[in-house]
């Protein structure tokens, strides 16, 4: 999961050590501290099996 600021340069993502859990309150905190929107995307891209 990665979670970045649409206004800012911050972000947080599982890729740095973080679990999703960690990364989600962080991204809360952000968002109370500076009122700035955060988006998410999910690390890695799902899989898709095809027949």
């Amino acid at each position: 999961m990665y979670k970045y600021c649409l206004h800012c340069d911050w972000h947080a993502s599982t890729s740095d050590g973080y679990t999703e859990r960690e990364v989600s309150k962080e991204a809360i905190e952000h968002f109370v501290e500076t009122g700035h929107t955060v988006d998410s995307l999910r690390l890695p891209p799902p899989v898709v099996v095809e027949n």
